[in-house]
């Protein structure tokens, strides 16, 4: 009887570990994904960032008309650029969403 529960316990032991380590390759190699794909989304938003911007018509139209009935009068749009700079995009969310609070604060007086 000694013999077979050792030999049990032998069983077990290498079962379970035999598990942690299927479970551990498991891990890295989703891990080794995600850095991928994280690479590839960084690389992707850098190439973005240093694309020369340009604005089609359409929306040069819609930013007019949102300015127009903000103002309720006529102007001209002299310039339209980005509202982060291009190294905004290593700053984090909440200086972003700062940023976006303190540019919401600002109220553009309206002509009587």
């Amino acid at each position: 009887m000694d013999i077979f529960s050792l030999k049990f316990a032998v069983i077990g032991i290498l079962v379970v570990f035999g598990a942690l380590a299927v479970i551990s390759i498991a891990v890295s190699i989703i891990r080794r994904l995600d850095q991928q794909w994280e690479y590839r989304e960084e690389s992707e938003d850098v190439a973005a960032l240093e694309k020369d911007q340009s604005i089609d018509t359409t929306t040069l139209v819609l930013i007019a008309a949102a300015a127009a009935t903000m103002i309720k009068g006529r102007f001209h749009i002299r310039r339209v650029r980005r509202l982060l700079p291009k190294q905004a995009a290593q700053a984090g969310p909440w200086s972003k969403e700062g940023r976006a609070i303190l540019h919401g604060s600002h109220v553009v007086p309206r002509k009587r």
